[in-house]
């Protein structure tokens, strides 16, 4: 039995790059950090700097704007330079404006690092990583890669929110608490940039380092000339609308429309990522084995559960069904299948510009979905949330069976 049991380990975890170990490494020291900064950030700035909730959400909105130029331009750098570094300069971008927003002191400092954040942050760190591991690893194993690396980063987002609640309860709750957490984010971010300096060799393929001819936007207009890839571009904005919406507006539903208490909305969202932990990588591995077009498509099928579920029901047992079930589930297949997908899709010479491209399908939701779901919670008009989500994930499942049907035409 222990044998069969190493054996099946051997075949889930064994043979990859020693890079995607580090990139693991890298995504819990980093989601760490950030889960220092991101919990009680709103809280800082409208509670502490008296920034108005409005302009706290106009400062998300120009940093979900700026991320998406970030992903136009990072993908050809780093077709053109490299994934390493590119990395580092983003981790380095993502220190400097987490110290930004910890010395900020109105709203005008706190927009201008807002939108510094989305061109020099995360972002370009994410196309980056995502790139080299697609170098580092064979099509038939890169779900399970990008599944492993993710289960990383969701162990350090679980991780840096509770040592953050822990360090403010310590404190009292007193102002000078939340500079310094952002300041531990800034540490994190430039821990890393140092360990991959250091432990990390550039992946950038041959093919690519021999041409170096390749411009700034001609990547970009490539890859947006590629009709199976505009489909998937499309589909990606919707179902990440979905994903991003959930997690901005459900705490808002659960608490004044269904009346569930704040311990069991953190319950609720706690799960989430219990749930990511534990069957990211059981997932990744299946993904691997079958068409990832047709594993996006179950994506908008469970997308469009979660959905109706909150339709037919508003107790706390519907909605922990919806989020951290259907929800769930359609998540760990879209971050995973969707960069997978993206880099099978892309020349070699171009991984670096899908996927940066794919990347900025969040970006672009980020910004839109909070303008769509923040009226209509204010009016009161839940439900109507919940059908524009049911048609997004109709919308993308078709795109997504052309686009299945336009691969296995190709492949035949």
């Amino acid at each position: 039995m222990f044998v069969g049991i190493k054996k099946t380990a051997a075949g889930v975890f064994g043979g990859f790059d020693r890079r995607v170990w580090l990139l693991l490494v890298a995504m819990l020291m980093f989601r760490f950090g950030q889960g220092l900064y991101y919990p009680f950030s709103a809280i800082y700035f409208h509670n502490v700097l008296g920034i108005s909730l409005s302009l706290v959400g106009v400062g998300l909105a120009a940093l979900a704007v700026s991320s998406v130029i970030s992903g136009l331009v990072s993908g050809p750098l780093t077709d053109r330079y490299g994934r390493k570094p590119i990395m580092l300069a983003s981790l380095f971008g993502a220190a400097g404006t987490f110290v930004g927003f910890a010395v900020v002191e109105g709203f005008v400092g706190y927009l201008v690092v807002s939108v510094l954040a989305g061109l020099f942050g995360s972002t370009a760190f994410d196309a980056a990583r995502n790139a080299m591991i697609a170098d580092v690893t064979q099509p038939g194993a890169r779900s399970r890669a990008y599944g492993l690396v993710r289960v990383g980063g969701n162990v350090g987002w679980a991780l840096g929110p509770m040592v953050a609640g822990l360090a403010s309860a310590a404190a009292g709750g007193a102002a000078w608490i939340y500079p310094l957490l952002f300041a531990g984010t800034a540490g994190l971010a430039i821990l890393v940039m140092i360990s991959l300096t250091l432990l990390a060799r550039e992946s950038l393929p041959e093919v690519v380092e021999r041409n170096p001819a390749l411009g700034k936007t001609s990547g970009v207009k490539a890859a947006l000339s590629d009709g199976s890839f505009l489909i998937l571009l499309g589909a990606g904005v919707l179902l990440y609308f979905i994903f991003t919406q959930d997690w901005q507006a459900l705490p808002v539903y659960a608490k004044n429309f269904v009346g569930i208490p704040d311990g069991q909305i953190g319950f609720l969202l706690g799960a989430n990522g219990l749930v990511v932990i534990l069957f990211q990588i059981p997932i990744s591995h299946l993904i691997d084995r079958t068409s990832k077009a047709a594993a996006l498509v179950a994506c908008a099928a469970l997308f469009a559960a979660s959905a109706t579920t909150l339709l037919l029901t508003d107790s706390y047992l519907g909605l922990l069904i919806a989020f951290a079930g259907f929800f769930t589930l359609a998540e760990m297949i879209l971050e995973v299948a969707g960069p997978a997908l993206a880099a099978d899709l892309a020349p070699i010479k171009l991984r670096g510009t899908y996927l940066a491209l794919f990347g900025s399908c969040f970006g672009l939701s980020y910004g839109v979905s909070p303008l769509v779901a923040g009226p209509l919670l204010q009016a009161e008009l839940p439900d109507l949330i919940w059908t524009i989500q049911l048609i997004a994930a109709s919308a993308a499942a078709v795109g997504l069976m052309v686009l299945a049907v336009i691969r296995k035409h190709k492949k035949t």
